[in-house]
């Protein structure tokens, strides 16, 4: 695994491909109007050749910001019920029609201010990862919280062998080619979606590279939550390792799988 430093980017004088930005939101109200001021002021000195898919994960608090009505650059697609993180990256990215994706949660808990580093790597890796663990990183969060994230990534590491020392912070930027590949043989809805996602690219062998993020989070992990997440992860150990279902599947272009147990 690579960890990017502005010293291992080489600079090439390619243009900026477009951009897709996906950003799944889920009872965000106004709090996304910041995350969307953060976004522009760091996107558009780079490019305006981009699209922004936000989707509306059947929240009852609705996404609000008055960018949304005035920049028709931003589109909004709408689940009629709530169906996880995981579904809405599934639906944007089916949306998506730039070279790059980036993915964004929409709460405003992330500082995008290096986005830029993230768009050149493309050039280079299929797939970069936002860090908390990176050198450069700061990261602002409740103590058990902390815990929480680092027990999680041992087990992927155990469990599944992705070398990454971070799989679930909210902004990745994809190769969008390889990232429609991964996506349509995605099964986890929720939480988990990341972490799966990784383990399908280390089955085609896709470069990926950590890169660090600014990030401040307050909200706390809910038992259930917590209990649901190791759920997941077990369900895509057994797809892993035990009937390797991705990687019978993974050239397939609609592959169907039966859960055993419904989260």
């Amino acid at each position: 695994m690579n960890t990017l430093t502005q010293q291992t980017l080489v600079q090439t004088n390619q243009p900026t491909p477009k951009i897709t930005i996906i950003m799944p939101a889920y009872n965000v109200g106004n709090k996304i109007d910041t995350a969307l001021k953060q976004l522009l002021k760091n996107l558009t000195p780079i490019t305006n050749n981009y699209e922004i898919i936000i989707v509306d994960d059947g929240s009852q608090n609705p996404p609000q910001s008055n960018i949304i009505t005035t920049n028709n650059k931003i589109k909004i697609i709408k689940h009629p019920t709530n169906l996880g993180k995981g579904a809405a990256i599934k639906t944007g990215t089916k949306y998506a029609t730039g070279q790059y994706t980036i993915i964004i949660d929409a709460d405003g808990d992330i500082n995008p201010k290096n986005l830029k580093q993230y768009i050149t790597a493309l050039k280079q890796y299929d797939i970069i990862i936002a860090s908390k663990r990176h050198p450069n990183s700061t990261y602002q969060a409740p103590t058990i919280r902390k815990i929480l994230s680092t027990t999680y990534n041992i087990l992927t590491k155990i469990l599944l062998g992705i070398k990454i020392g971070d799989t679930q912070t909210g902004l990745k930027a994809f190769k969008t080619q390889h990232l429609k590949t991964i996506m349509k043989v995605i099964i986890v809805k929720r939480y988990t979606w990341d972490t799966e996602a990784l383990a399908i690219a280390n089955i085609l062998k896709l470069k990926i590279a950590e890169a660090p993020v600014h990030i401040k989070q307050e909200k706390l992990f809910k038992i259930t939550d917590t209990l649901k997440m190791l759920l997941e992860i077990l369900g895509i150990t057994y797809r892993l390792r035990i009937i390797k279902w991705y990687q019978k599947n993974i050239e397939k272009e609609n592959p169907q799988y039966k859960l055993l147990l419904k989260i």
